[in-house]
């Protein structure tokens, strides 16, 4: 049982090694003194200013926050679920572990997909797998491949989405504004998945794990929406 918190550590360890010795000189620093060469820099907004004045840095927080909501929520409450229905801790383990490989493994074809197609279509990807996940979670008989099934699915949409997501906030602010943007989307993305898993314990008590499923459909159908509504909009283009 200790053998994750030791790896967690390790690995930990090591990306603190990364950032203190890989990142010098600061990327960040050094964009804003070749920006302040040619163009000058003014001082930074603070993160709810630019979402109170940007509709598409708010459309990217959301779609991050939501769909992180989504993944933590079912994740949460997938080993409660699947112990109950008699399956041991490595058929847990095993599952959880896959449900992580799909949420990561995959992350540098979504980046590839996000520059060649565009960021909504794979947000919209991504959302359609958050879909296939929540309805397997929805019909399941509480099996182990029908939830490892959902748990793949659930990581690959969490993946797809949060991977386009964290492009367009990027790409909504100019530089001296994307520390505090993207210190903001940070910060509701974990109080989202917080909150997610929060309120994922009460549903499962009361409705069992497919109602959960449902329950979450709703947040899916906010970023779908939401997205739909910024690709017929004025200018779509910006976000491509």
């Amino acid at each position: 049982m200790t053998g994750a918190f030791a790896f967690s550590l390790a690995a930990t360890v090591a990306a603190a090694f990364v950032y203190a010795l890989g990142l010098l000189p600061d990327p960040l620093l050094t964009a804003l003194a070749e920006r302040s060469k040619s163009a000058g820099i003014r001082r930074a907004s603070g993160g709810l200013a630019i979402l109170r004045g940007n509709a598409a840095a708010r459309y990217a927080v959301a779609v991050i926050a939501l769909s992180h909501a989504t993944m933590v929520a079912l994740m949460s409450m997938a080993p409660v679920h699947l112990r109950d229905h008699g399956a041991t801790l490595s058929i847990v383990g095993l599952t959880i572990s896959l449900h992580v490989a799909g949420m990561y493994a995959l992350s540098p074809v979504f980046g590839a997909l996000s520059d060649r197609l565009g960021r909504l279509p794979v947000i919209f990807g991504g959302q359609a797998m958050l879909l296939v996940a929540l309805t397997v979670a929805w019909l399941s008989d509480g099996s182990q491949g029908t939830m490892t099934l959902s748990l793949i699915f659930l990581g690959l949409g969490w993946s797809a989405s949060v991977v386009a997501g964290s492009a367009l906030v990027s790409e909504a602010v100019e530089i001296e504004d994307r520390s505090s943007l993207q210190g903001f989307s940070d910060l509701s993305m974990n109080a989202a998945g917080a909150l997610g898993g929060a309120i994922a314990g009460p549903i499962l008590a009361l409705t069992g794990y497919s109602g959960l499923g449902l329950c979450a459909m709703a947040l899916v159908a906010v970023v779908v929406i939401w997205s739909a509504l910024r690709l017929s909009g004025p200018a779509p283009c910006e976000l491509s």
